[in-house]
């Protein structure tokens, strides 16, 4: 009876730390089940976070714009720009982002590019570019 619930606890434990990339096409993989989220600030010249006006983020390599996640700012000056949600829009190797906003206090525009891989990965990862960006 020992050896059976021994065996049990096994597998339940295997079971609860392991979770398989589901997504077709792809090599089974052991991921996590935290959800990553990408996104980036604005600050302005005197590095205080500020609400910007007109941010977009386009997939440069499908020329879509990523789906807006702004139902609300977690934080003043903090935009998603990606997460796990969307991974399956980002190639596996990484896209380029191209991301724009506008200081409303100056009407200064400033643009950036960030690369994010997504695709047959776990989690939606930034490869490059900044993740703060700050207004003159």
């Amino acid at each position: 009876m020992l050896k059976i619930l021994a065996g049990l606890l096994l597998v339940a434990c295997f079971f609860s730390c392991n979770h398989e990339s589901a997504t077709p096409g792809c090599e089974p993989q052991a991921c996590t089940e935290v959800f990553v989220t990408f996104g980036i600030h604005y600050t302005d010249k005197a590095g205080n976070p500020i609400t910007v006006q007109n941010f977009s983020a386009i997939n440069q390599r499908t020329h879509l714009a990523m789906p807006n996640m702004q139902t609300g700012l977690l934080m003043t000056g903090y935009y998603v720009v990606a997460n796990d949600s969307v991974k399956q829009q980002l190639s596996t190797d990484g896209d380029d982002i191209l991301i724009s906003a506008t200081n409303p206090a100056t009407n200064q525009t400033k643009i950036v590019t960030v690369r994010l891989a997504g695709g047959c990965n776990c989690h939606v990862t930034k490869i490059s570019g900044p993740e703060t960006v700050a207004f003159d």
